[in-house]
């Protein structure tokens, strides 16, 4: 232990030599160079104008939450005693068909163990409790609604298309 603070005050006492101005030859006393005093309290700090800024974390991802859970498959659900189109989050559904040119539209969406359910206007999917907003020919929208921490109202629609869809409105 003494033998590493030795060689570590030898290393700081070689650098500190190396550094400054040059050793003038002679025996002549040599003043060091003094820094410039600062007064630090007499110059005003002025603070910048700087927004706060607060996290919203409606419609991101969970920082936390590993990219690939190795843990779950794909057929186990989160609840059981949960409706089906409530076991899983709105983004894992797939639409598979749509009737949409009636007085009440529907759509099929597959969950991930691939059961399909009829939908239509007002159906509840997901599990936020998301409520089906919209059913067109290309997609379906279901719209979640939630409160954060400050206690603001959060209206998400998340958009369930075909797979492979290019249209991603």
């Amino acid at each position: 232990m003494n033998s590493r603070l030795i060689a570590v005050y030898s290393l700081a006492a070689l650098f500190a030599t190396g550094c400054g101005e040059p050793i003038p030859a002679g025996n002549g006393d040599v003043a060091a160079p003094v820094a410039p005093k600062v007064d630090i309290a007499a110059e005003p700090v002025v603070a910048a104008n700087v927004e706060e800024y607060f996290y919203n974390p409606a419609g991101k991802r969970d920082p936390f939450k590993p990219f690939y859970d190795t843990q779950r498959t794909t057929t186990q659900a989160i609840d059981p005693n949960s409706p089906p189109l409530q076991r899983w989050d709105v983004d894992k559904f797939i639409l598979s068909g749509v009737i949409w040119n009636t007085n009440v539209p529907r759509a099929l969406l597959m969950d991930p163990d691939g059961v399909g359910h009829v939908i239509q206007m007002g159906s509840y999917v997901g599990r936020n409790w998301g409520k089906v907003t919209s059913i067109s020919d290309q997609a379906v929208v279901v719209t979640e609604e939630y409160q954060t921490i400050d206690g603001e109202l959060v209206v998400n629609p998340v958009t369930v298309h075909f797979p492979g869809s290019t249209d991603k409105k």
